[in-house]
């Protein structure tokens, strides 16, 4: 039930309004009727109303004064003004105010109830919406760890770059981070403590989400003991160095099976101890090796993708394999920085061109793909290190891709751990090209299998890119290029979908956007074949009048006419 109040400082026109209309059959309740706004105003937050029938012209506080005073202390309640003047200046400060209905006296019932019911209409909706909201958060809050984990990994992979933006879905998703907090990335890999000899399974599905848990698990329980450590027996409790708040908050994301990343906030100078600790609880849990690699520390939140960077190339690293179970990438970083093919590839490009050559490219655009990643400028090759870096990368983001499709990793693929020894033990850049050629080919396949839409998502990439970039010099081949497919392909599915080649598509935009132009009483032809990507202003004319019948110029002195 909606709640109403009745204002009038006539005795008998209140009750009358009271009256005039069955206000149960409407779903309201008259909760309170009064004299004057002032006595209104004061009971309103008491009576909780959500619609006002009020006199204009009253003793004490009028209508007017008393619709401005709850407009801004209870915006979402509505108002309907009665009146015997219908004089248009109080119809103006309705109006001004946001008032729902204004009913002149002598109140006719089916004149109030038709204003109310307008009204009604708006604050069901109000309340429909309400009960969505609710009903999302309290969904929200049952699975309040599984979104921001979700929200993690997009922060990882770097789709989350502006600052304020961040804080505020890590307030809305209340992640609890300590003030004046700096931020570092740990990337920790599981792996088997030897290779299964032949015959022998590996992990079961019961093993992986244990394994799963028991590392999630883990990091709770670091945050919560976290918060003080005690000093140890004997120890000098006055001392600050023996007894000390630990102010480090951890948060796990899964990136794929055996590949976990953790967010740390808090103090740099506790966060090597806190990798150390995560390190021990793990390895005692489980009978397998762990590898932790640990970034630098920023003061923001947007440099997460960039640490998340770092950290994978620690933990991938094979400079320090064999001595330490833990690398910090200040330890590799001056190698890592000696040469661009030395580092690790920009993630956010990466996960840009591994969900394109997914999603659109043909056996083409996986070796332009290759090529872009593993192939050194000027000539010479790439690290080791790199290309083990690269080809974990994308098959962890392929992984994504994979889980975004509910698709399994495990069943294309085979276990994971299998497969990311693969990784380790790759020995040159001619085995890591060919062995990933072959998975992206198979992964390709399978994400685009019976996708009758996959066609439609060409189409409309290109559409989106000529749309963008009309104004250049485009070509065919630029535009096949972005969605990793040949020319011949590109143009075979864009006609297929469309009955146009590209080519003419481009032309008939370009046009388009030229007659619209040449619209302008101060437009030029040149300046026009120009801003639509025409070098030639001849060449511009003759494509003009093929497409319109009739020269630029022509066109321009006809629009004008009219």
């Amino acid at each position: 039930m909606f709640k109403l109040i009745i204002v009038d400082d006539n005795k008998y026109e209140r009750m009358g309004i009271k009256q005039a209309v069955d206000w149960a059959s409407l779903g309201i309740e008259v909760v309170g009727t009064f004299a004057n706004g002032a006595d209104a105003l004061a009971s309103v937050g008491e009576l909780h109303p959500d619609l006002i029938v009020t006199d204009i012209a009253m003793p004490m506080m009028n209508g007017i004064v008393l619709a401005e005073r709850v407009r801004e202390q209870y915006p979402a309640i509505k108002i309907i003004f009665t009146s015997c003047h219908s004089d248009f200046e109080f119809a103006k400060s309705a109006v001004n105010l946001g008032v729902y209905g204004y009913v002149l006296k002598p109140i006719i019932s089916g004149e109030l109830e038709t204003a109310v019911q307008g009204v009604l209409g708006e604050m069901t909706e109000r309340e429909r919406r309400e009960r969505e909201r609710s009903g999302m958060l309290r969904q929200l809050e049952g699975m309040l760890p599984l979104v921001q984990e979700q929200f993690f990994k997009e922060l990882l992979l770097g789709n989350f770059r502006d600052e304020g933006d961040i804080r505020e879905r890590i307030d809305f998703l209340r992640v609890s981070i300590p003030d004046n907090s700096s931020f570092a990335m740990l990337a920790l890999d599981v792996r088997e403590e030897a290779e299964p000899t032949s015959g022998e399974l590996s992990h079961s599905v019961v093993d992986t989400y244990y394994q799963s848990y028991t590392i999630k698990k883990a990091v709770g329980a670091l945050a919560q003991r976290a918060s003080f450590e005690p000093a140890a027996d004997g120890e000098d409790t006055s001392n600050e160095e023996a007894s000390r708040e630990r102010r480090v908050s951890a948060y796990p994301v899964q990136m794929a099976g055996d590949s976990f990343a953790v967010l740390l906030f808090g103090e740099p100078d506790q966060f090597l101890e806190t990798a150390v600790d995560l390190h021990l609880m793990i390895t005692e849990r489980l009978d397998r090796s762990v590898i932790i690699g640990m970034s630098q520390t920023s003061a923001s939140l947007a440099d997460m993708a960039e640490l998340y960077r770092q950290a994978r190339q620690a933990a991938l690293t094979t400079f320090y394999e064999g001595s330490s179970p833990i690398i910090a990438y200040s330890e590799i970083e001056d190698r890592a920085e000696r040469s661009p093919f030395d580092a690790v590839p920009g993630l956010e490009s990466l996960y840009g061109d591994v969900k394109a050559l997914l999603s659109y490219g043909g056996e083409e655009g996986i070796d332009a793909f290759l090529d872009k990643y593993l192939i050194v400028p000027g000539g010479g090759a790439p690290s080791e290190s790199y290309v083990k870096v690269f080809v974990f990368m994308t098959l962890n983001l392929a992984s994504v891709q994979l889980e975004e499709a509910n698709k399994s990793f495990r069943l294309l693929l085979g276990e994971e751990p299998a497969v990311w020894s693969r990784v380790n033990g790759l020995s040159s850049v001619k085995e890591a090209r060919g062995w990933l050629r072959h998975i992206l080919k198979a992964l390709r396949e399978q994400l685009t299998e019976r996708n009758p839409t996959k066609n439609q998502k060409v189409v409309d990439q290109i559409r989106e890119i000529i749309g963008h970039r009309y104004s250049e010099p485009l070509t065919i081949e630029d535009i096949s290029k972005s969605v990793y497919l040949s020319g011949r392909h590109a143009n075979h599915i864009f006609k297929k979908e469309t009955g146009q080649t590209i080519f003419d598509y481009l032309i008939d935009y370009r046009i388009g956007i030229a007659k619209g132009l040449l619209k302008e009483q101060d437009s030029k032809v040149a300046l026009v074949a120009e801003e639509v990507g025409y070098v030639n202003t001849s060449y511009f004319c003759l494509a003009f009048k093929k497409n319109v019948g009739m020269t630029p110029a022509e066109y321009k002195n006809k629009v004008m006419l009219r």
